[in-house]
This record gives C-alpha cells, sequence and structure tokens, in this order.
C-alpha cells in the first residue's frame, strides 16, 4: 500500500518501462540497418561475381593490383597468356612476382641480357602510373599492347590488349 502512494515507485516503473521500450526500438533499428546493409552486400557481391564472370570471358588480359601492387583480380586471359596456374593467381601475388613468373617460364621473346631492364621498367611504368602502351612480344609469337591505369585508391588497371594481327 506504501509502494502505490510512493512517488518514487511510481517514477521507477515508468522510468524501466521507457527504458524497455527505448531499448526495443534501438534492437529493431539496429535489426534493420543491420538486414539492410547484408542486402547490400550481397548485391554488391552479386555484382562482382558478375563483372568476374564477365572479364573472364573477354580475350584481353586483365589484372587489378591494389595499392600495394598486389594482385586483386587476374582474369583467365592473363593466366593463359602467361602461363599463370589459378592457385598462383588467387594467391594475390606481387605485380613484381608476375613478371618473374613470366621471365622463369621463358614467356618473353627477349634475349636473357635484356629481360632485367624490361622488368625493371615495366615496374617503372607501373609504380609512375605511365599509361604509355609498350608492345610485349611472347615467345609463342603472339604480341600483346600493355596499358597501365592509375585507379582512384591508387591501385592500378593492367591491360593485355591483343595485337598480333596488327
Amino acid at each position: 500500500e506504501s509502494e502505490a502512494k510512493d512517488p518514487s515507485a511510481a517514477h521507477r516503473w515508468l522510468l524501466l518501462a521507457a527504458t524497455a521500450g527505448g531499448t526495443a526500438v534501438i534492437t529493431g533499428l539496429l535489426r534493420k540497418k543491420w538486414v539492410d546493409a547484408f542486402a547490400c552486400e550481397q548485391k554488391h557481391h552479386a555484382t562482382a561475381e558478375r563483372l568476374s564472370a564477365a572479364l573472364d570471358r573477354i580475350d584481353l588480359g586483365i589484372v587489378l593490383l591494389g595499392p600495394d601492387t598486389r594482385a586483386e583480380f587476374i582474369n583467365r586471359a592473363f593466366r593463359n597468356y602467361f602461363g599463370l596456374s589459378d592457385a598462383q593467381a588467387d594467391s594475390k601475388p606481387p605485380f613484381i612476382a608476375l613478371l618473374y613468373h613470366s621471365r622463369d617460364t621463358g614467356v618473353y621473346e627477349l634475349p636473357e641480357a635484356e629481360l632485367s631492364a624490361f622488368i625493371a621498367r615495366r615496374i617503372e611504368m607501373m609504380r609512375t602510373g605511365d599509361s604509355t602502351p609498350i608492345d610485349i612480344n611472347l615467345a609463342n609469337g603472339e604480341v600483346l599492347r600493355f596499358n597501365c591505369a592509375v585507379l582512384p585508391d591508387g591501385g592500378r588497371m593492367l591491360s593485355y590488349t591483343p595485337v598480333t594481327d596488327l
């Protein structure tokens, strides 16, 4: 009976009810935000998968490098041109490792004495973002035109266009 007449007990009950209601509202809003973020992430993932699949179906070799010069994406054409296994490509190798792999497997049609200077020039072009195209002669007779584009995040997009018929 004394609790029913005690105004501080009523205030505590009201405060408890308000806190429980506020917690429920905040939890609901956070859950909605999380579900929306998850749906957005799923949509972006699906778009990335479609883009990856599309890039794997063209004859243009594509390598996307992160700002640290590690390969974040290597398409099928590049893997084929340079004899790169899926395991090697999926390990996100640094750009220099891709060049050394190509050198070591004899992909380039260059005398051994010129390989070091060629690799050094390619590394410098990539680092500076030099977009001057260079033609790369492969040992199998194919010619690829190399281009480097600087991406907004500081990464690079390297493209290798087949130009043998030109």
